[in-house]
């Protein structure tokens, strides 16, 4: 089964924009891509469009027609973790399901783009993180992370904790989420990360200020030459 779980170095990181441009990336290259969003917080089920929902904004840009339940089992209005919303909420979280539906989904598609939640530690249950799902869900592993001071010792800790818990990593994909050149401790890093942990930089996502299908589409020639990578062993 080909397809990457995409998770980041931290919240906020740009996981869905980068999970997006990938999406448009392979459907370029003629694959079926399929996208799924197996939990996300901070989302009223009952009031949702792709301007405050990760999953909505990944179908609409994918051009997916599956079932919104199939792509986002999990949906829920307090913004924290998942394992605190859904004790706030009382729902739990039933890994099985999350996969069950995967399956459903992998049926379909020849390839699978899962995003994950916050970082790999982030709580699902008492007892089951992120890495715990990604592990289970079998998909190497693309990090999100930042160009930004601050990225060396967020990009290493969960290239550590990536390895700890038994993952494959396809590589590190750095996300520019701010205009302008970059200043010289910034161009720097996609190099510290390959030679501090021997882990692939894929590419640097290009900053792009219009986050809609149109503006993604724009950008798909930048893209392309920026995770040329993508296609490496």
């Amino acid at each position: 089964m080909n397809g990457f779980f995409i998770t980041g170095t931290d919240t906020g990181v740009g996981k869905t924009v980068v999970t997006a441009c990938l999406s448009l990336l392979f459907k370029n290259q003629g694959m079926d891509v399929g996208v799924m969003k197996p939990i996300e917080t901070g989302v009223d089920p009952k009031c949702s469009s792709t301007a405050n929902s990760d999953a909505k904004f990944l179908m609409k840009v994918s051009g997916s027609t599956d079932a919104e339940e199939e792509v986002c089992p999990y949906r829920l209005k307090i913004p924290a973790s998942p394992y605190q919303a859904s004790e706030i909420a009382g729902t739990p979280i039933q890994p099985a399901t999350i996969l069950e539906q995967l399956k459903i989904l992998q049926s379909r598609h020849n390839m699978m783009l899962v995003e994950g939640i916050g970082g790999l530690l982030v709580p699902i249950t008492t007892r089951y993180n992120v890495a715990d799902l990604a592990l289970e869900i079998g998909l190497p592993l693309i990090i999100v992370s930042r160009t930004l001071v601050g990225t060396l010792n967020h990009t290493l800790l969960t290239i550590n904790a990536a390895r700890e818990h038994g993952l494959k990593i396809k590589g590190v994909i750095l996300n520019r989420q701010e205009g302008g050149d970059l200043d010289e401790v910034e161009k720097q890093q996609g190099k510290l990360i390959e030679e501090l942990s021997d882990t692939l930089i894929l590419g640097t996502c290009p900053n792009i200020e219009d986050v809609s299908v149109e503006g993604i589409q724009q950008n798909l020639g930048k893209i392309e030459h920026a995770f040329q990578n993508i296609f490496s062993i």
